[in-house]
This record gives structure tokens, C-alpha cells and sequence, in this order.
């Protein structure tokens, strides 16, 4: 069974996938001792205001998803540290939790989202593609880590 829970970003169940995320990170940049950085990943206290929100998704009782919004600008919202367990990928658990992301955002009022992705991470860059993401800028445009910026409009 899937279920949608609300929940602090900082439970038990969000630092395990969030710790889960950042191995991933290390294991595909190669880079053993990354950290998540706040420009990046935001911390904790971003999804804590009326306008924000933090979703974990669990299948069985277990957590396999989670992800926030929060308040870029006026209208907009962002999408962060969207993530799915290796076992849920190709299950369909990511377009639901980015769907229900996208709902949130609609009812704080955002008429768009935007999200920070990577090339790494290839499997989201294809669900954000289906789903109607539009590359707004690209950085470095050279050698280095690739971070994309996506946005979508909503409604």
C-alpha cells in the first residue's frame, strides 16, 4: 500500500532517505566526501513555513520518497531534495510525490515550480522531462559539476 504522509523534514524517516540521497550523490559524482551544501539541498527549516511543505512517501510502512516545497519568489515555488529509494524507482512513486509537490504549490498560490537537478541523476532528469520541465539555465557551461534548472508552469 502507498501512502502520503506530512511530515518534519527533519523525522527519523526523512534524515534516513536524505542520508540515503547524499550516498547516492557521492557514489555517482565520485566525490566521497560530499556535503550537502544550503545553495543546493536547503536545510531542514526551509519547509517549515505555512506556504512550504515536506512529503514523505512510504509503501508498506516503509519510507521510499520524499521531497519539499518552499517559496522561491512571489508565485513561485521550488521543488528540493526530491528523492526515491533505488528499490521504488520505475514503480511510478516519483511522478505521484512530484504530482502531489505540484498540487501544493497550486494551493499556496505558485503558478510555477522550479527545480535544481544534475545530469547524474539521470533517472529524475527523464521524469522531469515527461512531466513538462523546461530548462531555464544550465551551469557551468564547461568543466565541472552541471546543474540544471527547471521550471514548469503549473494550472
Amino acid at each position: 500500500m502507498i501512502e502520503l504522509r506530512e511530515e518534519r523534514s527533519g523525522s527519523p524517516a526523512s534524515r534516513a532517505l536524505f542520508d540515503e540521497y547524499m550516498d547516492l550523490i557521492r557514489v555517482r559524482s565520485g566525490i566521497e566526501d560530499f556535503v550537502a551544501v544550503e545553495r543546493i539541498f536547503a536545510t531542514e527549516d526551509a519547509f517549515a513555513a505555512d506556504d512550504a511543505a515536506w512529503m514523505v512517501v512510504y509503501i508498506d510502512g516503509a519510507p521510499v520518497a520524499c521531497g519539499g516545497l518552499r517559496t522561491l519568489a512571489p508565485g513561485i515555488g521550488e521543488i528540493k531534495r526530491m528523492f526515491v529509494t533505488d528499490g521504488a524507482r520505475g514503480r511510478g512513486v516519483g511522478r505521484y510525490l512530484l504530482h502531489e509537490l505540484e498540487a501544493r504549490a497550486l494551493a499556496v498560490g505558485h503558478s510555477r515550480v522550479r527545480l535544481l537537478t544534475t545530469p547524474m541523476l539521470s533517472e529524475a532528469c527523464v521524469l522531469y522531462a515527461a512531466e513538462g520541465y523546461v530548462e531555464i539555465s544550465r551551469w557551468p557551461h564547461g568543466e565541472g559539476p552541471v546543474e540544471i534548472w527547471l521550471e514548469k508552469a503549473l494550472g
